[in-house]
């Protein structure tokens, strides 16, 4: 996530580089031609501009607003993930006797709870397409790492480890049966986050959409010029060039939105949120190894 208050035009430019380079090409080729053959013949009315400009707007705002919606979704959902994450510790510490006569309750409060840390990175890494089990040592047992490699859906079995534990806990009459309920609408409500995560992350943009908005920005540039030929000399070129730039980085900040999940830097800032949860569970243990939470580097927050 950018938290400096600046567009990253560094980004940006390298992305449109191609386009705008070949764009420049295009209007220097016509203001040279208008220049030695005027191009007063093929002048395209100055409506014929303006209204096709207006509609091309109008739909990269409905595709901007679209893909941020997508965007606060994913970070709504992961603020209730941080939530859920301490309610769980929480009524775990709670409900579960945990005194010095209770050794055994108290490991298993922290097994469950670092568990709980160890999902939140599992869950960013595989939205992200990279390996879910890269954050987990120290998290969970080395055996419970061996039995969780070659799973499919690694966040999936980690709750499924904690429903399975759960389960025993109620079985040695550790907590109650409305204690159970409370901590199984927890699991629950995990399971939903996770749920509509993957629901974003599969879901792509209708490519149609953007095939349609690219094709009628490129044929608005296209007539440009034409529509703009009785401006003076050169002019034409750095304003019809500002004109095509304005709409060509509207359309990319879009595109930056509406994948919240592609490890890029507009992305929710998950790996930030798992090691904020980490801290949070570990303290709330009182473990000692409590790590250091995470800082934007070059205003970006991963």
């Amino acid at each position: 996530m950018i938290v400096k208050l600046q567009i990253p035009w560094f980004r940006i430019f390298r992305e449109l580089k191609l386009p705008l380079v070949i764009i420049l090409i295009y209007m220097i080729s016509i203001s040279i031609l208008d220049h030695y053959l005027p191009l007063d013949g093929i002048h395209v009315p100055i409506n014929l501009i303006t209204v096709p400009g207006t509609v091309i707007a109008l739909l990269l705002g409905f595709r901007t607003n679209s893909a941020y919606d997508r965007w606060w979704e994913a970070r709504i959902i992961w603020g209730a993930i941080v939530n859920d994450s301490r309610t769980w510790v929480r009524q775990l510490m709670t409900f579960v006797p945990s005194n010095d006569k209770k050794s055994s309750n108290v490991h298993m409060i922290n097994e469950m709870g670092l568990r709980q840390a160890a999902w939140n990175y599992a869950l960013m890494r595989n939205l992200r397409k990279q390996d879910p089990l890269n954050d987990l040592n120290g998290l969970v047992s080395e055996a419970e790492i061996n039995q969780l490699n070659g799973k499919q859906n690694i966040p999936n079995a980690l709750l499924y480890h904690q429903a399975e534990q759960l389960k025993k806990v109620h079985e040695n009459k550790l907590i109650d049966s409305y204690q159970l309920v409370q901590l199984d609408s927890t699991l629950s409500r995990l399971t939903d986050s996770m749920g509509k995560c993957e629901r974003i992350k599969n879901t792509v943009f209708p490519s149609s959409y953007s095939l349609l908005v690219d094709l009628l920005i490129y044929l608005w540039i296209l007539f440009l010029p034409f529509g703009l030929v009785d401006m003076v000399g050169y002019i034409l070129i750095p304003t019809t060039v500002s004109l095509a730039f304005s709409f060509l980085v509207i359309d990319r900040i879009a595109i930056y939105m509406q994948d919240p999940f592609e490890n890029s830097p507009s992305d929710t800032p998950m790996t930030a949120l798992s090691r904020t949860i980490e801290i949070n569970i570990r303290q709330e243990l009182k473990l000692t190894d409590v790590p250091l939470p995470l800082s934007p580097v070059d205003g970006i927050l991963m």
